[in-house]
């Protein structure tokens, strides 16, 4: 559960479900609700620093689209980690 979750998961969650809301209202064109949050991961040794967050339509029809979101942070010897990830369900609204 987010309470055990470091203090700023909770920040962390807000900015991947707006990103994965802002790339689901591109595809679904109008108005959206989430529908579901299928799955979240946190690392546990979460660290905000130079955080990059990227979504992805995983698929997406006229009246759902199913969002990937992860947030990355840098590695000491290079490259990149993922921090965090997570699926979303959005619904169109009619």
């Amino acid at each position: 559960m987010l309470s055990n979750a470091p203090v700023h998961g909770l920040d962390l969650l807000a900015r991947m479900a707006a990103a994965a809301a802002d790339r689901a209202a591109a595809r679904l064109c109008g108005a959206i609700r989430l529908a579901d949050c299928q799955s979240l991961d946190l690392a546990e040794d979460l660290d905000a620093a130079d955080l990059a967050i990227e979504s992805w339509a995983v698929r997406a029809d006229e009246g759902r689209a199913v969002i990937a979101v992860f947030a990355t942070t840098p590695q000491a010897d290079g490259g990149r980690r993922i921090a965090a990830s997570g699926r979303f369900t959005f619904a169109a609204l009619t």
